[in-house]
């Protein structure tokens, strides 16, 4: 053991005969228990409201999407179809059919979009975990599945409960009948009813791919997109893809289809922290007048070991170890502190969304305690190593 250390910790441990010392030493480790606490959980917080908005993001966007460059509807090649099947080893994926549609009954009327998917549709999009009322639709019937805002905009009941839902296209100019509806209707019977907050997603509504063929009178070799779930790394398979799928198509992950949201997040994500590092900070001049105030009640025991030997670079030392002590104490505690909370918060959820039951979401994050600890490290540091230049500047 260093004697610059051995010093600094019988300083640390030792009663001052001022009060003032002591109490100065407690409320700089007491702030930076409070701080590095309240750092951990706003981390912890914000990685819970990241996953929770991203459940919902992949309850409606696969991890990668393949789609034409211009075409709404596309077929296959059959070497695009074999390569899939070739590799289905290494992913599963399903097929989609999309049109815009007219939506009507009883007298209300509303635009949204249909998704026509086969029952592999469930295996890549988590589309059960947002489907809160009836069930995943009958890929032999004309079912469809809708969202809370359709169903009360229409006032929808499930399994015909209230009356068909009616989804309807125009007709092309060339099949229109003369002196006839000009569009082409087919009835949908609502089997469940998903939840969303993106506009986007609201008018959605979900039926088998027969059906919307059907409706949109395709051929069965039709599709408007394929949806891939990889059962590994995500980057290789989509090379794969742009190889088979090159010239007309576009191949993107999940994050390329979501650009803004994930650049939205990466960016609160820096604010975040910059904020409370910035917190942290002026939490640490605390320990810094802490240690300057030590070094001024010291002056005798620091002239004694002058006296001995010491240098002044080894008494520099001393009070550096001695604000090291004061930070990392406050900090490591706070840190503990907040695990605590953020732990107790998953387990028995305790707060609550306002006006909900749904638990507030915290996420126990390993990088959030490395953030936590590098952040600490660095500025304890500096302010320790700040105080510490104060005994070279008072006559001692």
């Amino acid at each position: 053991m260093s004697i610059s250390f051995f010093v600094s910790k019988k300083y640390f441990f030792s009663k001052s005969k001022f009060n003032i010392v002591s109490f100065v030493s407690l409320i700089a480790s007491f702030v930076l228990v409070v701080a590095s606490c309240s750092f951990f959980i706003v981390l912890s917080v914000f990685s819970g409201l990241k996953d929770f908005g991203l459940n919902y993001n992949r309850a409606f966007d696969p991890d990668i999407k393949v789609t034409s460059e211009s075409l709404r509807v596309f077929e296959p090649t059959k070497i695009q179809i074999d390569w899939l099947s070739a590799n289905s080893d290494s992913f599963v994926y399903s097929k989609t059919i999309e049109e815009k549609v007219l939506l009507s009954t009883d007298g209300k009327n509303s635009y949204g979009r249909l998704v026509g998917v086969d029952q592999n549709f469930r295996d890549v999009i988590e589309i059960d975990s947002v489907i809160s009322v009836g069930r995943w639709i009958d890929m032999d019937s004309n079912e469809a599945v809708v969202s809370y805002f359709f169903a009360d905009k229409l006032n929808l009941g499930l399994f015909n409960y209230g009356g068909e839902l009616n989804v309807s296209i125009p007709y092309k100019e060339n099949d229109s009948p003369l002196f006839k509806n000009p569009f082409r209707s087919l009835g949908f019977t609502p089997s469940g009813v998903y939840m969303s907050s993106n506009e986007k997603d609201q008018r959605t509504i979900f039926s088998s791919i027969s059906s919307a063929r059907s409706l949109l009178k395709k051929t069965d070799k039709e599709i408007s997109s394929i949806l891939i779930k990889p059962f590994g790394d995500p980057k290789s398979l989509i090379k794969g893809l742009k190889k088979v799928f090159n010239q007309g198509y576009i191949v993107k992950s999940r994050e390329e289809l979501n650009q803004t949201y994930y650049k939205m997040l990466k960016t609160e994500s820096l604010i975040l922290n910059i904020l409370m590092a910035l917190i942290l900070s002026v939490a640490m001049f605390n320990s810094i007048g802490a240690v300057i105030i030590l070094i001024v009640e010291k002056r005798k025991s620091v002239q004694t070991l002058l006296k001995l030997g010491a240098t002044n670079k080894s008494v520099q030392n001393v009070f550096f170890k001695h604000g090291l002590m004061i930070s990392l104490t406050g900090g490591v505690l706070g840190l503990f502190s907040g695990f605590c909370f953020v732990y107790l918060q998953k387990t028995f959820s305790f707060v609550k969304l306002a006006g909900t039951e749904i638990p507030y979401p915290v996420s126990l994050e390993l990088s959030n305690v490395f953030s936590v600890i590098a952040f600490l490290l660095v500025v304890c540091c500096i302010g320790s190593y700040l105080a510490s230049r104060t005994s070279l500047q008072i006559k001692l």
